[in-house]
């Protein structure tokens, strides 16, 4: 749960929420529904992360438990690759198309910063490693 929780809260969405999504909201209204449509599933995963944790410690013992720590899985899995798809096509179109060079510079500025000052150094690339390691182990 940590990568997921440290990783992709906290180093992807967050400078998602913080940076990205004000700029393109105020650029286009095509940019403003992309970016409302992807903080919701990051509500949407939080909740599901939130009553997983909560899950896991009941789930050996009680299979009711085991079968919501199921249906959480199953349905974070289904929304997170719904959520990259529209990261992949429509957010990264959209920010071609609506952004200027100076504003995606400045984007990356304060992800920088933001990956810095309120992450932290290194934080982004332990979770790196650790992801590769995982499905380099895990890998079918």
């Amino acid at each position: 749960m940590t990568v997921v929780t440290e990783f992709a809260d906290r180093c992807h969405h967050a400078k998602e929420e913080k940076v990205l999504f004000p700029i393109l909201t105020k650029a286009s209204p095509a940019g403003a529904e992309i970016s409302r449509r992807l903080m919701s599933d990051h509500k949407a995963f939080r909740k599901l992360v939130g009553s997983t944790k909560e899950l896991i410690p009941k789930g050996e013992a009680d299979p009711k438990a085991r079968a919501s720590l199921a249906k959480n899985l199953d349905t974070y899995t289904r929304v997170l690759r719904e959520h990259i798809l529209i990261e992949n096509t429509d957010l990264f179109q959209e920010v071609e198309r609506s952004l200027t060079e100076a504003q995606r510079a400045e984007i990356a500025r304060e992800f920088e910063r933001v990956e810095e000052e309120e992450i932290g150094p290194g934080v982004h690339e332990k979770y790196h490693d650790m992801i590769h390691r995982l499905a380099d182990a895990y890998a079918v």
